[in-house]
């Protein structure tokens, strides 16, 4: 018992230093960033002056061009450096739940992680609106009612032809609940064994940089936890 109440709380000290190590590193760019940017107005400012003497107006067009450049920028900084460290963090509560046992079958596992997919990824850059998932034998399975979108996909075989997907594709777009969103299927692979694939609904077309953020949710989060419950289930 003391062993392992010792194992716990080293176990802790480790998470809580990498905790403070990321925090430190992602601050220190932050700021690094923030001076850099604020610094380059002068050279900015007077570069305007030198090529458009006496014109303020496209003094102050460039600086506010160049403000809006700055923040999106920024923006894309916060999304990258949150992304992997807050993403491992938050997931644990469903392997944790899968492990003791109060997920038992993909029904609710299903619900669970198209909720925290939702939840979690809600970026400028990466905004998931709606999510669902589907098995071989589990159909199509969603925390939001998702009625009107899922005889869609049963429609055009969905399931069948993620089986041939590699990667995260954009199959087109469909309207749900009043609203025009782009599709993207995200097939669930295990080393060579397909087990089944997640749809992702998006008001905005997602960047080939931002899917290959969740390319690695499936591979380091859900194929491993999607086939320890589809074992569990085929035992039970």
């Amino acid at each position: 018992m003391i062993h392992i109440e010792i194992c716990y709380i080293c176990d802790m000290s480790k998470h809580q230093s990498y905790s403070f190590i990321y925090r430190v590193q992602r601050m220190i760019l932050l700021v690094f960033f923030s001076t850099t940017a604020i610094a380059l107005t002068v050279p900015l400012a007077r570069l305007d002056s030198w090529l458009f003497p006496n014109q303020l107006f496209v003094l102050i067009a460039s600086l506010v061009l160049y403000l809006v450049v700055v923040v999106v920028i920024g923006s894309m900084i916060h999304v990258v450096t949150y992304i992997p460290f807050n993403l491992a963090r938050a997931f644990d509560p469903i392997k944790n739940e899968i492990v003791s046992g109060a997920i038992k079958d993909m029904g609710q596992l299903g619900e669970r992680i198209s909720k925290f997919t939702t939840e979690f990824f809600d970026f400028s850059f990466l905004d998931i609106s709606a999510a669902f998932v589907e098995t071989g034998d589990s159909g199509l399975i969603s925390h939001a009612d998702m009625e009107g979108v899922f005889p869609l996909l049963e429609q055009f075989e969905m399931l069948e032809k993620s089986k041939r997907l590699e990667r995260i594709i954009r199959a087109g777009k469909l309207t749900f609940h009043g609203m025009e969103y782009h599709l993207y299927i995200l097939p669930i692979w295990f080393g060579d064994r397909w087990l089944g694939y997640m749809g992702l609904l998006s008001e905005k077309r997602i960047s080939r940089f931002f899917q290959e953020f969740l390319m690695e949710y499936e591979k380091n989060f859900l194929d491993d936890q999607v086939m320890l419950v589809l074992n569990r289930s085929i035992k039970g």
